[in-house]
């Protein structure tokens, strides 16, 4: 069994070079796709979001299917 990485708003910002803001705002809000706003899950420790491997997965494949990350398989 793969030990799960969590990753920082701040790391899933360099993945997508967006702004920090932005990531918190997918948490918070959702990320604007033409089917719809879909929220990026995370937990929230302390004071800062963390978001972990699967969860970051999931919300790509909804928001590009197409694209996709093959080092974010979920198997």
């Amino acid at each position: 069994m793969k030990t799960p990485k969590y990753y920082s708003t701040n790391e899933i910002a360099e993945i997508f070079k967006r702004d920090p803001h932005t990531i918190r705002d997918w948490i918070n809000h959702g990320c604007p796709t033409p089917n719809g706003l879909v929220k990026l899950q995370a937990a929230k420790l302390g004071k800062s979001w963390t978001v972990k491997d699967e969860w970051l997965a999931v919300f790509e494949l909804r928001v590009r299917p197409e694209i996709g990350r093959p080092d974010l398989d979920l198997d």
